[in-house]
Order: structure tokens, then C-alpha cells, then sequence
């Protein structure tokens, strides 16, 4: 069994929940890695989070709690009770409106880790919340738990040494979704330069009814989106000039998350193209198989004693990674995993 924390009971931690679920329930998930352990393994023993709609109540129950607004897929077996988290920079801004902060004292995180033998810890808060997302990773450090870093905090960069010394993986930073936006953008740039297309320059427009859309028309978050993004696609093609970020909240959208995309560039005799594409997806759902491959990464690394962020692991699975000219991320995974057998 793979021992799970999650760190933030939003709206991908309800979609990671029943997809973990739904594979216990013998339910399929496409585009997995085949690895030794497999995804009916997981088991999320701990759940934190400051809102007083999620605190104290069954996480069953919780990842249906306002203000979430993943859908209902599965009935969820999941009788472990959400825990008080630290608050820090959790509820600054527009978080402020969104969320209703729990009375309750929070727990000492490094010691509750540590109670539930928890091999994984997901930090799943929301864009900007960097304190919290350090604490957290600090805590991992402490009680010898692996970190994912789904958030864009910049964690890999500060920690990594730190999770190497002790021989316990760390992978970060900003996860790609499956199907989203942005991994669609960049396979379609990884696509044109193949076939010997100059891209000049793109820009990419998001859509949602969720709460990380809402916070990211803060000013400060959406630079700080939209950067990551721009610097993960750009690093397909030297000299593209690209824009990307979340542009609009949608609250009837809920989930649903309508993806804009404009590339254009030349090829022979300076012919121009454009490409225009509209994408529709569901956002909860996206992060959910990329989740399930990384959980059973960082297990086997960390029972291989591999500390750190590969590079092999972190630049096909987050846009936060330094990647340079990546290439094949997913390639380059599978040849990484051939050598730690």
C-alpha cells in the first residue's frame, strides 16, 4: 500500500479522491505507467485543509464541499477525518471571500505525517499560497515523506538539496495536466517544429468556473501563472514569443474549463500559418492520471533511496521544471525507469 497526505481538500484532491476510488472499484485509467505498484495501492491516509466546510468532516464528504465544484463520478469509501492545517498565507486576497476559516487549532503537521506513516505528501493548495506550500514541504522533510509539488510555488528550487541529502524524492513544480491547455499548446509547437515550421509567436487564453481560476485575476497570481506557462512553451521552439495564462472566471463554468489557443509562424518561401483552436475539458479530471503515475513514483523512488527531482521525472510531468529543450520528456521517463530496475 501506498500511504498518501494530501495537503489542500480542493477541487483536484476531490478528483484525485474518487479517481482513486474508481480504480479500486476496477475502473480504468487511460495513459498510466506500468510500474510496480499500481494505482488500487494508494491509500490517502491524511487530509489537511482550513476551511471549515472541510474540517472535521469525513473526506468522503468533503471533496464535495463548497467551495468545490468537481462533479460526482463515484460513491467514495474514504472515512478518514480532515484535519486543521495551518493557515499562513492560505487565505490572503480573494481567498479571503472564498474561504471560511476553521476555528479549530491547526495540527502539528510534521507529527501527524509521521502518526499515519505517510509515504506521499501532495500539496494541493492554490496558486500564490507560498508559505503554506513550504511549511508543508518542510514537514515532509522532517517526517521523511516524499513531497509532490502540484502547486506553482517555486519548492524544487529551495528544497532540493535538502530532500537529496536525505535520500527522499521531491518532484515539482506546477503540474501538467493530462489533456490541458497548456500540454496541448506545447505538443502542437513540438509538432509544427518537426515538420520544419518556424513558430513566431502564440498566445493561449483559459476559461473556468473553479476557484484557482478566480484567484488568478489577481494580478500577482496571474503573473505568476501566466510566466510558468509561457516559459514552459516557449522552451519547445527557440524565439517564440508566447503569452499564456488564465484569462477569465466563469462561475456557471464550474469544472468545465474552455481553452483558447492562436499559434502562428513560416515555413517555405516565408509562407505564413495560423493555427486557431478552441479545446473543452474538465479540470478536476485532468490531474487525476498524471497524480496516480507520480504517487507511484515517488514510492519507488524513494524506496530505491533516490532523493531529489530527477530530471528525468520532473520535466515530463511539471511546468515549473527547468527543461531546456526537453525533447521526448516521455521517452526520456521510460528509459530513466529501464535503469532503476
Amino acid at each position: 500500500m501506498i500511504r498518501v497526505g494530501i495537503a489542500g481538500v480542493g477541487n483536484v484532491a476531490s478528483a484525485l479522491v474518487q479517481g482513486v476510488e474508481y480504480v479500486k472499484q476496477g475502473g480504468k485509467v487511460p495513459g498510466l505507467l506500468n510500474l510496480d505498484y499500481k494505482p488500487e495501492e494508494i491509500e490517502v491516509v491524511l487530509a489537511l485543509d482550513i476551511d471549515a466546510r472541510k474540517v472535521g468532516k469525513r473526506l468522503s464528504q468533503a471533496i464535495f464541499e463548497r467551495p468545490n465544484v468537481v462533479e460526482k463520478y463515484v460513491d467514495v469509501n474514504n472515512d478518514v477525518t480532515v484535519l486543521r492545517g495551518p493557515t499562513l498565507d492560505g487565505m490572503e486576497g480573494i481567498l479571503s471571500n472564498v474561504i471560511e476559516e476553521a476555528e479549530e487549532r491547526p495540527v502539528d503537521v510534521p507529527e501527524v505525517l509521521r502518526e499515519n506513516r505517510v509515504d506521499v505528501l501532495l500539496n494541493l493548495l492554490p496558486t500564490g499560497a507560498n508559505k503554506a506550500s513550504e511549511y508543508y514541504a518542510e514537514s515532509s522533510l522532517k517526517a521523511g515523506s516524499a513531497f509532490i509539488n502540484a502547486s506553482p510555488s517555486p519548492i524544487v528550487e529551495k528544497f532540493e538539496d535538502d530532500f537529496k541529502k536525505i535520500g527522499v524524492p521531491l518532484l515539482g513544480d506546477d503540474l501538467i495536466s493530462q489533456i490541458g491547455g497548456t500540454a496541448l499548446h506545447s505538443g502542437i509547437i513540438n509538432f509544427l517544429e518537426a515538420r520544419g515550421v518556424k513558430v513566431t509567436r502564440s498566445y493561449q487564453i483559459d476559461i473556468s468556473g473553479t476557484t484557482e481560476t478566480l484567484i488568478t485575476l489577481e494580478d500577482w497570481r496571474k503573473e505568476m501563472k501566466k510566466r510558468i506557462k509561457s516559459s514552459y512553451i516557449s522552451s519547445q521552439q527557440d524565439g517564440v514569443e508566447v503569452v499564456a495564462g488564465t484569462s477569465d472566471y466563469v462561475q456557471f463554468l464550474g469544472d468545465r474549463r474552455v481553452s483558447y489557443m492562436v499559434i502562428e509562424g513560416e515555413y517555405a518561401l516565408g509562407a505564413k500559418v495560423r493555427i486557431d483552436i478552441s479545446m473543452k475539458s474538465l479540470d478536476g479530471p485532468n490531474a487525476v492520471a498524471p497524480l496516480l503515475d507520480l504517487i507511484r513514483l515517488a514510492k519507488l523512488l524513494k524506496i530505491k533511496g533516490v532523493g531529489g527531482s530527477p530530471p528525468q521525472v520532473c520535466s515530463h510531468f511539471f511546468k515549473g521544471y527547468p527543461r531546456g529543450r526537453a525533447g521526448d520528456t516521455k521517452a526520456v521517463l521510460q528509459s530513466y525507469l529501464e535503469g532503476l530496475k
